[in-house]
């Protein structure tokens, strides 16, 4: 079988041209966040059931979606890449150990595998963008940050994937705290290729650390044509509502909410699912009423996933979707709870991957954190989550999205009447936030509480 070039000009087998060109169409919608590429991929296998790296990508992908190894998702591709051909590329047997690892649940080793992939060859797509997922996973912001700084200098803007790649680049960034030159990058690649949903989501993260979240609104709502065709639809959707929240904006959140987020929820798409629960519980725990439909449609879905915990992350999510309100008057609610904090626990004691760890330090205490919150037991929250906070990086996920916990335990501290707890804990996420309506109001309103306690006034020097 002779040797084909892919669209970073390296060499695989393929014995179909048709199935070779729907593989790079592939590479292109996966970096550009186009949903389309499963499909290419599926019908480049349809067309050459040998394609070993359309069987790693969509077997690679399927598992870091948290898809079981024997689901027909994964098990089919796994299954074909069993007996490798002796003539393989260095890269395509490379590829087929990696996916074999992640199968194995070892998402650390397997990016290990793709950086050393992308050592040897810069312009695999495939391993850029499996290994940038892995990162968000993994919370591994400085190992994206090295991997594309790697990378990239193959890459020239003469390249039609080059602006996707620095926006990749601009987001790792924007997690090292490196957000002027974030930013800068972000809004090059825009100026490339206007359709660049992961800039304008890097650029979202700007917004939300660093300006008021007025400008966010408007720079969103100006540039939703841009991004909202992407699979990171649902996600910047989020960060406009969260925009919104800031500012007490509810009718437009739940709106938000509503039409776009509500409108996306699918079984199998967890990451949806995550965005969708995290914004109702940051309402929740401020004691705003997200009305209980809308809290409905989201426990539908979840309760299918109560006895499946293979991430815990998610599962953590599912937790609060059920511990919403006060969850000891619904005793569905509380069974199904109960039941998640039993799976989660014997996931962690399971070993089938490497987050089980994870969800032994993190998921166990935090998920009974969670259901303590729902119980109006605002202490034990507080006594189950403060000793982890340093820890809660684990669980994967950006910055902004691990705020949900800050915000859980600054209310639990209220609720407890913790006041000088709340405060700090308040003027910790306000330090990193220094623009925000929500914690500076909030701020300023424990500080006077503080002010009248006991012991007399606490003197607080304001930050500049």
């Amino acid at each position: 079988m002779p040797l084909q070039l892919d669209r970073g000009g390296l060499p695989l087998n393929c014995s179909s041209e048709r199935a070779l060109e729907l593989f790079n169409k592939a590479l292109h919608a996966s970096l550009s966040t186009n949903e389309s590429f499963i499909q290419y991929l599926r019908e480049a296998c349809e067309l050459d059931s040998g394609f070993v790296l359309v069987h790693c990508m969509l077997g690679s992908f399927w598992l870091s979606s948290s898809t079981p190894p024997s689901h027909p998702n994964v098990s089919t591709h796994l299954e074909a890449v069993k007996s490798p051909d002796p003539n393989l590329t260095s890269r395509e047997k490379a590829h087929i150990a990696a996916m074999q690892v992640l199968a194995s649940g070892n998402r650390p080793k397997a990016a290990e595998m793709w950086r050393a992939i992308l050592v040897d060859h810069p312009k695999d797509v495939v391993s850029i963008r499996l290994l940038f997922y892995a990162c968000i996973d993994l919370a591994e912001f400085m190992l994206m940050r090295d991997y594309l700084a790697a990378v990239l200098p193959w890459w020239t803007e003469e390249d039609e994937l080059y602006p996707f790649i620095l926006s990749y680049y601009a987001f790792a960034l924007e997690q090292t705290n490196q957000r002027d030159r974030a930013e800068h990058l972000a809004r090059k690649a825009l100026d490339l290729q206007k359709k660049t949903p992961w800039a304008y989501h890097t650029l979202s993260h700007v917004i939300e650390e660093e300006r008021e979240t007025v400008s966010g609104v408007e720079f969103l709502t100006s540039s939703r044509e841009n991004w909202k065709g992407s699979y990171l639809n649902g996600h910047i959707t989020w960060h406009l509502a969260l925009y919104y929240l800031d500012q007490n904006n509810f009718s437009e959140l739940f709106h938000e909410f509503d039409t776009v987020l509500c409108s996306l929820l699918e079984p199998d798409d967890l990451y949806g699912l995550v965005d969708a629960i995290s914004l109702l519980w940051r309402l929740n725990v401020a004691g705003v009423e997200a009305g209980e439909e809308r809290w409905k449609k989201i426990t539908d879905v979840c309760a299918q996933h109560v006895e499946n915990c293979t991430f815990t992350w998610f599962n953590l999510h599912v937790m609060m979707s059920l511990a919403h309100g006060k969850v000891s008057e619904s005793a569905a609610r509380l069974v199904l709870a109960e039941r998640l904090l039993k799976s989660i626990s014997e996931y962690a004691k399971s070993n089938t991957s490497t987050d089980c760890k994870v969800a032994d330090v993190v998921g166990v205490p935090v998920g009974n954190a969670l259901l303590a919150f729902g119980k109006g037991q605002y202490s034990e929250v507080i006594s189950l989550m403060l000793p982890l906070k340093y820890d809660l990086v684990k669980l994967g996920g950006s910055w902004a999205q691990r705020q949900v916990f800050s915000v859980t335990l600054i209310h639990a501290a209220i609720r407890s009447k913790q006041l000088p707890l709340a405060l700090a804990l308040i003027a910790e996420l306000r330090a990193m936030k220094p623009k925000s309506r929500t914690l500076d109001k909030l701020y300023k309103e424990i500080k006077g509480l503080c002010g009248t306690m006991e012991q007399g006034p606490i003197r607080i020097v304001e930050l500049p």
